[in-house]
């Protein structure tokens, strides 16, 4: 299961290694299509990435600090710091796994 954050541990947890964090909300039907690949990634990736949700409808302020105009987001952080691309509403597993992939270089 991938753990739902809000924003003090969202400020956290980006700080060490590599760190997907997905932006949705359950209203969301792209959001909901990609959380079976997002749980899949989450085991497969388990060590090299750490992945965390975050509900926009709960951490409004987050989602306006981060600039945040569509959803699913999908941000890359390194050691804290955001890395590469930005996926907004990617629409296939394999759009994601290349950006995780590419993101992250593994």
């Amino acid at each position: 299961m991938v753990e739902i954050i809000n924003t003090s541990k969202y400020r956290e947890v980006i700080k060490n290694g590599n760190v997907l964090v997905v932006l949705g909300s359950t209203w969301c039907k792209d959001c909901v299509k990609i959380e079976p690949f997002i749980k899949e990634f989450k085991e497969s990736y388990a060590g090299r990435v750490e992945i965390y949700k975050i509900d926009t409808r709960n951490e409004e302020d987050l989602s306006s600090e981060l600039n945040i105009r569509a959803i699913p987001t999908l941000i890359f952080y390194r050691d804290g710091v955001e890395v590469g691309t930005r996926l907004v509403e990617p629409q296939s597993k394999e759009l994601i796994e290349e950006a995780i992939q590419t993101n992250f270089s593994l």
